[in-house]
């Protein structure tokens, strides 16, 4: 096994290695100052290399009539550029000229809808290319390096998925190295809104709460008892710690609570989005176990595409069931069980409908009783075949073997868990 994981991280590098080269000397100015919500100037620069193929495309633009205004593409010399940017598909080409690299440069005023219907009327602002909002250029699942310098008026203040220094007056900068191209997420938070406490477990963590709406002390200690508890948990059942200069993950998670529109909550990498309302009333927060344990299984490691069969049983469904395996191990079985029907409660609701559907068929995370009920479902009827500890075991494995991978399919989880129980493979396709 050992063998195949040391295999398994040459593939990787030499991957990385071979699309570092597509795209360098990235550079993303985004300046919020002087722009209304859920909008932002942005200016960026990059060289492309065409050696190998005669354009490139690139995600780009959010709603087809709305996302991008007054964008202006040249280069840093007198060559003729060649691009088609085409609004539906979201993805700007460029076509190779005379000469093999292309050094682009971009302007453009960016209009984030889904951050304005989802987080509009809060308090924090989110960027997040997870909505398929691609407010900047890139050249999904290949790693690159970057430099980011952001500007934001005094009211407010930034995090962003990756440290950033704080310069001055309102400046952020810094070089992002050998980052998934997709993976920048910012929040933009209003200062007089938000309570900011520091804790140490014993790394460093950030709690912003939106002020007199904080939860109570009993439910903060809460939360980092879960948080330690479970990063330990993980760290230990993916041999790998929250913790990695190779994934550029450089610190513990901060916690960023928002009362925005939408409940919604998220895995950022450098922070976790979540709904205050939620976290400081709901009779639990094991979502918030949830999304530590996207660090291992998750869209920024297991690069599955939306619209390959069973994207969000690979994305989700797998991570829920080692949420509730976490909960097992802290809390106990009982506890767990209680999940367990749940689980089973509300996929009942819709078992035999028509919105009943096998979970491989989840190409888009618009089912959450398939994806978080059904899916854990029929992960346990697996674990009380062959033991819990060997089905762990095997998702720990897929997870050392796969992550960083693309293209991934939902079949290389089911050939894996085949191949050590072949009777288990029929469940999967339910």
């Amino acid at each position: 096994m050992k063998n195949k994981i040391l295999a398994s991280i040459i593939c990787s590098f030499l991957y990385i290695i071979c699309h570092s080269q597509t795209i360098y000397n990235y550079t993303l100015n985004i300046d919020k100052n002087n722009q209304s919500e859920a909008n932002l100037h942005i200016n960026c620069s990059f060289t492309l290399d065409l050696e190998n193929s005669d354009s490139i495309s690139m995600k780009f633009g959010g709603d087809e009539k709305l996302s991008i205004e007054n964008l202006q593409v040249k280069t840093n010399n007198s060559l003729h550029i060649s691009y088609y940017y085409n609004s539906a598909l979201k993805e700007i080409t460029f076509y190779k000229c005379k000469d093999k690299t292309l050094s682009i440069i971009m302007d453009y005023n960016y209009t984030n809808l889904s951050s304005f219907f989802i987080y509009g009327e809060g308090s924090a602002e989110l960027w997040e290319t997870s909505f398929g909002e691609y407010f900047y250029p890139h050249i999904p699942n290949t790693n690159m390096d970057a430099t980011m310098n952001i500007i934001v008026p005094d009211s407010l203040s930034l995090i962003c998925s990756y440290p950033l220094m704080f310069i001055n007056s309102g400046k952020y900068s810094g070089n992002l190295k050998n980052i998934l191209s997709q993976s920048i997420t910012l929040a933009f938070i209003q200062n007089d809104v938000y309570h900011k406490t520091t804790e140490f477990l014993p790394n460093e963590i950030s709690i912003y709460q939106i002020k007199g709406k904080e939860c109570s002390d009993k439910r903060y200690k809460e939360l980092l008892q879960l948080t330690k508890a479970s990063i330990d948990y993980f760290n230990n059942i993916y041999d790998e710690d929250y913790i990695s200069i190779e994934r550029n993950i450089t610190t513990f998670p901060n916690f960023l609570f928002h009362d925005g529109k939408g409940f919604s909550n998220r895995y950022n990498i450098g922070f976790i989005s979540a709904s205050q309302e939620k976290f400081s009333t709901y009779p639990d927060i094991y979502p918030l176990v949830h999304e530590i344990g996207h660090r291992w299984l998750g869209e920024w490691t297991l690069l599955i595409n939306d619209g390959e069969p069973g994207a969000y049983f690979i994305k989700e469904s797998l991570n829920e069931f080692m949420t509730l395996m976490f909960i097992r191990h802290f809390y106990g079985t009982e506890l767990y069980m209680e999940q367990i029907e749940r689980c089973k409660s509300e996929y009942n609701k819709i078992k035999g409908t028509q919105l009943d559907v096998p979970i491989v068929n989840i190409v888009v995370n618009n089912n959450n009783t398939i994806v978080y009920r059904k899916g854990p479902i029929i992960l346990d009827y697996i674990a009380n075949k062959i033991g819990y500890e060997k089905l762990i075991h095997i998702i720990s494995i897929f997870y050392q073997e796969y992550a960083g991978k693309n293209p991934l399919k939902c079949s290389d989880f089911i050939d894996l868990v085949s191949k050590y129980y072949p009777n288990i493979k029929e469940l999967l396709y339910n």
